[in-house]
């Protein structure tokens, strides 16, 4: 499941920001502003008009380019100035660039200093840069002076009620950052609210805030604030669907991801969002659908592909999954769980060389990667690698009784070194979800072992109760359906 969407339009800015000094809100007067004005010729505020554009697009390089280049002849030109700022700041923290966010930062500094501006929208890049520092860099002494500075503009300067909200909304946000309690975050989102009751960044932040400390019923209720302010904005859903899948609340969330993408067809999170919800319900063709749509929105993206794959492998389609594997891998080929993947749609088809290629390929990425540990010893022995595959895990073997764990004992009933009972013996007596996890991959391997060995009449009961775990999000699971024909 993907993350909420946020917004980012430039006097909505959604984070915190880092340290690079505090500096005094200036006490200026009108006349003085004007002064301070950079005069700009019609090609300069064109090109400034493109740069919010693209800001405002997220096409964040784009922009800072384009401040550059009225930058080169005006180098103190506020606007300009403000618009790199904020620009450098969103992409620092798109890519946790830490330099990046401090020369937005900078370049805030430098936009009030040249306009000596009582614009409280010119303080915003400064306010978001310090608390993301503040995240990124683990240094609270950023959110302080984020605090500190929203706290001097909420005090000196004149301004609209939606600014001051704006601000408000900022200040809650390093709150949340410096204190160990939500209370003081919380306080200014209503603040904020009280001065603009329709402020969505508070209304996203306080609905977020009381989800992510636990308080469910304090979240519902800004959730539907949220939606009930905003019944035009998908992202209000989509957000709320969040929350409804965190709760387990499965229709609920499907209804509000179906909304979002009603609101706005191109709303890419939400049809990936609405999918993966189906899946969850076991409508893996219905399913398959949103994650075309995504696609046809975001060709390239690895995440979605993969996703699709999975769709269309809970619909016997493995050979469809492997074609989007394959193209995910191409996008991007170090991703050991995608490799994983492909190994899988490969073991269910029974094409089991090319299988232990794609095991191994995941292992060499990423070496902790040992629940393929059974896996990978099945696809070698039923690729003929025997004498291979017991050399590979002759560790397995070795390792003391008391520190074997699930993935040991798998293996080691492959191997032959266990029987069927010792290892459901060690099924978790205490953790349910494990236990039926646990129960659903014994059966499994306990079927594959025993239809290797020519009883296929027997195999097939142990694949029978392994889909009664109905432990779908299990490749153990997807390869019992494949012995079966038994798909969703």
């Amino acid at each position: 499941m993907l993350d909420q969407l946020t917004l980012h339009p430039i006097n909505l800015l959604l984070a915190t920001c880092g340290c690079l000094g505090i500096f005094v809100v200036p006490s200026i007067s009108a006349q003085e502003i004007s002064a301070q004005t950079v005069s700009l010729s019609q090609e300069q505020s064109q090109t400034l008009d493109q740069a919010m554009s693209a800001y405002q697009s997220s096409q964040y390089d784009r922009a800072i380019a384009l401040a550059d280049q009225v930058l080169k002849t005006n180098p103190k030109q506020g606007k300009a100035l403000h618009i790199r700022a904020s620009s450098r700041v969103e992409l620092g923290i798109q890519t946790g660039n830490a330099a990046m966010i401090r020369d937005g930062v900078a370049d805030a500094r430098e936009s009030i200093g040249a306009t000596k501006s009582k614009q409280p929208g010119y303080y915003l890049p400064y306010l978001f840069g310090m608390t993301n520092l503040s995240m990124i860099e683990d240094q609270t002494k950023h959110a302080q002076d984020s605090i500190n500075v929203a706290t001097q503009i909420i005090d000196r300067l004149e301004m609209s009620d939606e600014d001051r909200a704006n601000i408000l909304y900022q200040r809650g946000l390093a709150n949340l950052q410096l204190n160990d309690t939500i209370d003081l975050g919380i306080r200014d989102f209503k603040a904020a609210l009280n001065l603009s009751p329709k402020h969505i960044p508070s209304l996203t932040a306080m609905a977020d805030t009381y989800a992510m400390s636990g308080n469910n019923d304090e979240a519902l209720a800004a959730f539907n604030k949220f939606v009930e302010s905003h019944p035009e904005m998908p992202v209000a859903y989509n957000n709320r669907g969040m929350f409804f899948k965190q709760l387990d609340r499965k229709e609920d969330a499907l209804a509000d991801f179906a909304k979002a993408t009603q609101l706005e067809p191109k709303f890419f999170v939400a049809h990936i969002n609405h999918g993966y919800m189906l899946m969850e319900l076991g409508r893996a063709a219905e399913a398959e659908k949103d994650f075309t749509t995504a696609l046809l929105l975001q060709a390239d993206n690895p995440s979605v592909l993969a996703l699709r794959a999975n769709a269309r492998l809970r619909q016997g389609n493995a050979q469809a999954g492997i074609e989007d594997y394959k193209k995910a891998i191409e996008i991007f080929p170090k991703n050991p769980m995608t490799h994983a993947d492909l190994g899988f749609a490969y073991f269910f088809l029974k094409k089991y060389p090319e299988a232990f290629t794609e095991f191994d390929q995941a292992i060499n990425i990423n070496s902790k990667m040992r629940f393929l540990d059974p896996w990978t010893y099945a696809s070698m022995i039923l690729s003929g690698q025997a004498e291979q595959a017991n050399k590979r895990f002759a560790g397995t073997v070795a390792k003391p009784v008391e520190e074997r764990d699930w993935i040991d004992l798998l293996t080691l009933y492959l191997m032959g070194k266990i029987d069927e009972s010792t290892m459901l013996g060690k099924v978790n007596p205490e953790d349910a979800k494990a236990a039926t996890a646990q129960k659903c991959e014994g059966y499994y391997f306990i079927g594959l072992r025993t239809s290797a060995g020519g009883d296929a009449q027997a195999a097939k009961a142990y694949f029978i109760k392994c889909l009664e775990t109905k432990a779908s999000y299990l490749s153990a699971y997807r390869s019992a359906q494949f012995e079966l024909q038994k798909f969703e």
